[in-house]
């Protein structure tokens, strides 16, 4: 496992490594698109990547972090609703728009059912998080040296049915633990866009381990990250020149 002093320090390797020691792949789907046909999606491509960074202060400093979405979307993970589709998409429509659906919905209105539909993600992080986020700051003051502090993002029960006809989520899990009077983050992952999204996967993943230390009472310690597809595609490969 590689060891960063901070997180610009660690991007600027990492984009060096997908230069230099990726292999080329063409998978068939990206989340629920086909693109099978389209060399723009030829993939470079570091499999079981991991690493850690020991301090994230810099953390909005990434080349590829878009900070004014992370901090948006940060506050739907961590709202006691279960936002979907929320707001903070719309600072980046560019990326996101193309997943919306269409979901029917109805409700009784005067003792008629009415119907119509609405723009959806097929799932959204505050969904499948926000009922987490409390249970876990709970176990972590209740029990400091817990290993069950978990997060987990990919639902075994939805996403197994999902694979391969919709979206599931690239995120599997957040695991939190106290090492040495601070709050460790274990962030685990089965794919990440190096350009498009993996930079605002730290961060995100970073606000999180914060957010949580804050309301345990410690500092943030260590951020590792474990990633089985860390991924560039051909449209960005320029981009790495960056690096």
């Amino acid at each position: 496992m590689r060891i960063y002093e901070n997180c610009k320090e660690a991007v600027k390797d990492i984009g060096r490594e997908l230069q230099k020691c990726s292999s080329e792949v063409h998978t068939q789907t990206m989340q629920n698109k086909s693109i099978a046909k389209d060399e723009g999606y030829n993939t470079r491509e570091l499999q079981a990547f991991s690493f850690a960074i020991i301090n994230q202060d810099d953390r909005d400093e990434m080349p590829h972090v878009t900070k004014e979405w992370c901090k948006a979307e940060f506050k739907e993970r961590i709202s006691s609703t279960p936002k979907n589709p929320g707001e903070a998409y719309k600072l980046r429509k560019d990326v996101w728009e193309e997943f919306l659906i269409e979901e029917e919905r109805e409700a009784e209105e005067d003792g008629e059912i009415k119907y119509w539909t609405e723009k959806v993600f097929e799932y959204t992080y505050a969904e499948r998080m926000h009922w987490q986020i409390g249970k876990v700051i709970e176990e972590l003051k209740t029990h400091p040296d817990t290993r069950q502090a978990i997060i987990t993002i990919h639902d075994r029960k939805i996403d197994q049915e999902r694979m391969g006809q919709m979206r599931v989520p690239c995120s599997m899990f957040y695991h939190f633990m106290f090492r040495n009077d601070k709050l460790d983050i274990i962030y685990n992952m089965r794919s990440s866009d190096f350009i498009t999204h993996f930079q605002n996967d730290i961060w995100l993943a970073m606000a999180m381990q914060t957010y949580i230390a804050k309301y345990v009472g410690v500092e943030p310690g260590k951020f590792i990250m474990q990633v089985s597809s860390l991924h560039i595609y051909q449209k960005d490969w320029e981009e790495l020149q960056r690096y």
